[in-house]
């Protein structure tokens, strides 16, 4: 009886191995068109314009060192090409872009998305839904928001990267980046403040007419819209006050002890935690913006000892009073240029206020403009860095 069962189960998978379908709907990677990064402009007639940087693998074996169509340096460089096609929104010009290309095109390995300046201030969230209702790309995949448009960036061939989505990949994970993924903004902008923070993105020209992209501040999007551009030393605060930073340079002027002015040093944060604490009094809301943090010494321009710890205090006392104002001053000008709420304080009062959030959170808007900020920084020296007495 066993053996007539075991017989009976190997016939059974022998019918069954036809069935089987092996790799008859494999798809080879020389017939992909990998997308290493988009980016989205608003076309002249209102439609979206979608520019991709597409690798195209059997390019970069076969073709060696020759150039494409972007032309190209060595290495990976003469396999990127920058391809467009223009639709009523992200969608329509994906389907017209794929028409254009012979090569099936595949989301998965996308490192970077652009959105132009121009559709940026229109309104970004209709096209997020494309991004995220699409199996392939990746949720890791970084955002920024471009001066000008975005194509223009794609187009540029960088001297040490593979592409532009490589080298702005490397400089959004560095450790004084600003890296935003497509998760973070999807959370940031269906969060309680409905306000988000990303890189901005511009493009320079070398003396030699090189060109190549760097990080120069911070977008502010609210709404899913642009309401405001700021440069690099608001990013540096604003990730500080977010709990972002992950380490940061401050200079900043030293006064003697007799008030007169000695010079500036540069310490540099390497570790820090931000704390939001919210405080409402009666109908005052404010928030205490609180830092902790510890730095190393990297230059000192001033006649001061470092080395002596009565005169290290002296100078630690007056990076943290750089660091307040500097914070304080970021909080405010988002307030008033922006309104929007990048910063988390919502959630904040949230935490600490459950009952009275949900009482007024249709107004906080309004309220959030009119919050008070007070900062307070507790950053301790712990290295007067390698070297000791000041060369002056």
């Amino acid at each position: 009886m066993r053996l007539l069962r075991k017989f009976g189960m190997t016939c059974l998978l022998l019918c069954m191995l036809p069935l089987v379908g092996g790799c008859w709907d494999r798809t080879e990677v020389n017939d992909l068109g990998l997308i290493m990064a988009a980016g989205l402009d608003l076309a002249d007639n209102g439609n979206v314009e979608l520019s991709v940087q597409v690798f195209t693998p059997s390019q970069s074996s076969s073709e060696g060192g020759s150039n494409s169509l972007m032309g190209g340096g060595s290495g990976g460089s003469n396999s990127i090409i920058v391809q467009s096609a223009s639709g009523t929104d992200f969608a329509d010009a994906a389907a017209k872009l794929q028409e254009q290309m012979p090569r099936k095109v595949f989301w998965g390995h996308g490192e970077v998305f652009i959105f132009g300046e121009k559709l940026a201030r229109k309104g970004i969230l209709n096209q997020m839904d494309f991004i995220f209702r699409h199996p392939q790309p990746r949720e890791r995949a970084y955002v920024f928001v471009s001066k000008g448009d975005a194509k223009e960036i794609l187009k540029i061939i960088p001297k040490v990267e593979r592409d532009v989505a490589e080298t702005l990949r490397e400089m959004a994970i560095l450790p004084f980046g600003m890296g935003v993924s497509l998760k973070d903004l999807s959370e940031m902008l269906t969060g309680r403040s409905k306000a988000a923070v990303v890189p901005l993105v511009d493009s320079k020209v070398e003396a030699d007419g090189n060109a190549f992209p760097y990080i120069t501040g911070a977008a502010v999007l609210k709404d899913g819209k642009l309401t405001g551009t700021f440069g690099d030393k608001v990013k540096r605060e604003t990730l500080l006050i977010r709990n972002k930073l992950k380490r940061t340079n401050v200079t900043f002027p030293v006064s003697g002890n007799r008030g007169k002015d000695e010079g500036k040093i540069t310490a540099q944060i390497v570790k820090g935690r931000t704390a939001l604490i919210p405080v409402i009094r009666g109908h005052s809301w404010s928030i205490i913006v609180r830092f902790d943090g510890e730095a190393s010494i990297l230059q000192n321009e001033t006649r001061i000892n470092v080395t002596k710890p009565q005169e290290l205090r002296g100078v630690e006392e007056q990076l943290n009073k750089e660091i307040e104002k500097r914070v304080a001053e970021t909080f405010r000008l988002i307030q008033r240029e922006t309104g929007a709420d990048i910063f988390g304080a919502s959630d904040a009062f949230w935490r600490k206020y459950p009952k009275v959030w949900l009482r007024e959170q249709r107004r906080w808007d309004e309220i959030f403009p009119n919050v008070n900020v007070r900062a307070e920084s507790r950053v301790k020296i712990l290295s007067p860095g390698f070297s000791g007495k000041s060369y002056k």
